[in-house]
């Protein structure tokens, strides 16, 4: 018997009415059990994890003056804003874009850690994400490595508000750049797919997807063996 990809299944715990898989899973025991596996992660994480770090995250909202940039070098999408402040607002958390936020935790030996911009990650760690939207936005959410491979982590789907997305990423192991790149309205993941291949090599550089529709955000982080 085939069974439904991990990523099949976390689509399949946002809408399950909705879910093209709901009919195997309804008759398959493998699937149900790695289901109930992945909702009680999720759940871990919104009782453990999300909490404890965005206490970490609030205590540090008085931090010195910084600049914010979001930066959208493809043409039709060129903007470049600049915002300094004494620190982020109570409520900020994670890398902003606008209508869009993304927020990557890390479950490290010293407890769990919200990534900021070029943060140092063990290669072998195991991320969650969060993002916040402003208005209902199907989402889709890629990564990029130093040698240009692109991972499909969600398809595009319908969230809205502040959502934690289900399951979880385990890092590759491999030493060096990764971003990742959330996008909504984005007219399909495969759209966002091929704009992240013309990314390449250049993670460090590039901080958008040229021509894709819609709001976007990336974070990169820096794996260590």
């Amino acid at each position: 018997m085939n069974h439904p990809s991990e990523l099949k299944l976390e689509r399949h715990l946002l809408d399950p009415d909705r879910s093209p898989v709901k009919d195997h899973v309804a008759g398959c025991d493998r699937c149900r059990t790695r289901l109930l596996e992945m909702e009680k992660a999720g759940e871990d994480f919104r009782r453990f994890v999300y909490p404890a770090t965005l206490a970490n995250v609030v205590k540090r909202r008085w931090a010195p003056l910084r600049a914010l940039w979001v930066i959208a070098p493809a043409a039709g999408l060129a903007t470049v804003l600049l915002i300094a402040r004494t620190g982020p607002t109570p409520d900020y958390i994670g890398s902003k874009g606008g209508a869009l936020a993304l927020t990557a935790y890390a479950s490290l030996p010293s407890g769990p850690k919200a990534l900021a911009e070029g943060d140092t990650v063990p290669a072998s760690a195991s991320l969650r994400f969060r993002v916040r939207t402003g208005k209902p936005c199907l989402l889709s959410l890629v990564s990029v490595d130093s040698s240009g491979l692109v991972s499909k982590l969600y398809a595009t789907q319908e969230v809205r508000g502040d959502v934690t997305l289900p399951g979880g990423v385990r890092l590759d192991g491999k030493a060096g750049p990764e971003r990742f790149f959330a996008v909504c309205d984005s007219g399909g993941s495969d759209a966002v797919e091929q704009a992240a291949r013309r990314i390449g090599e250049e993670v460090r550089q590039k901080r958008a997807l040229p021509g894709v529709q819609g709001p976007q955000v990336s974070l990169l982080i820096e794996k260590k063996p």
